[in-house]
């Protein structure tokens, strides 16, 4: 799949998502939280490879094309967990030429950081119309950190960074 393509549908999703965040004010309970619990997994998607993408170019990586492509979480060994990434869902870019060692190690670590902390924008949003969602979406988030960390050390791309200084 083409770069840019990919990178501005990613971009236009990560403002649509922000939006759609504030909007939902008007949307009572129980809909609410549902839609916002897809607006903050889709902060957790799309600002992935975005992330990789900018810094690794920033750092002089270039990339060829994305691909769908299992997450390397699929080998997290956890039945549901590996089911659930094991679907050829997934944007992967593929490397048409590696830089040095720094930059291919923050090029890794963006992906996941990025994963890690772009959901924290939508509670931020909607704690300016709804705490309780707020607070449910600030704790899924802090979950979402030390999973991600963990797993990524363990089988993604903070491993993958990791393995890059060697």
């Amino acid at each position: 799949m083409r770069i840019a393509l990919v990178n501005s549908i990613s971009i236009l999703s990560i403002i649509l998502i922000l939006i759609t965040a504030y909007e939902l004010r008007k949307v009572q309970n129980p809909l609410r939280i549902l839609l916002l619990t897809i607006c903050w997994f889709s902060m957790v998607y799309f600002p992935h490879c975005l992330a990789h993408y900018v810094v690794g170019r920033l750092l002089g990586v270039e990339f060829s094309h994305y691909t769908l492509s299992k997450s390397m979480l699929s080998k997290a060994g956890l039945p549901i967990v590996s089911r659930i990434f094991s679907v050829r869902a997934f944007l992967t870019l593929r490397i048409k030429r590696r830089s040095g060692r720094m930059a291919m190690f923050a090029m890794f670590l963006a992906g996941p950081l990025a994963s890690m902390f772009s959901p924290f924008a939508i509670p931020l949003i909607v704690s300016s119309y709804d705490q309780t969602s707020a607070k449910i979406l600030t704790a899924l988030t802090i979950f979402n950190i030390i999973f991600t960390g963990y797993f990524s050390y363990k089988h993604g791309c903070i491993r993958k960074a990791l393995n890059s200084l060697k």
